[in-house]
């Protein structure tokens, strides 16, 4: 196994870059550690600082199909709201 110094993200093999991307953070690691030889501690603080950039995207407004949640809880409430006036209107 080589041992290369890695300083930038753009020196990271291709396929550590892939595996980040698909968020695959531990695998990430074992490739690079084992294409570089390095140790544990210093592929994991390379991948984190890769995974600031390359890294799955997080949905700023929430987790995805939160609107279609929020839209269910809406309804939900209002036919509750809806049978509570009925009985309130009919008693």
């Amino acid at each position: 196994m080589p041992s290369e110094v890695i300083v930038t993200d753009k020196e990271l093999p291709s396929d550590v870059i892939r595996a980040i991307a698909a968020g695959r953070k531990i695998e990430a690691i074992k490739i690079l550690r084992e294409k570089t030889g390095l140790g544990l501690a210093n592929a994991k603080v390379l991948v984190d600082r890769a995974w600031r950039v390359h890294g799955p995207k997080k949905d700023t407004y929430g987790a995805a199909g939160s609107g279609a949640a929020a839209a269910k809880l809406i309804v939900s409430v209002l036919a509750i709201l809806g049978l509570v006036a009925a009985w309130y209107y009919f008693t």
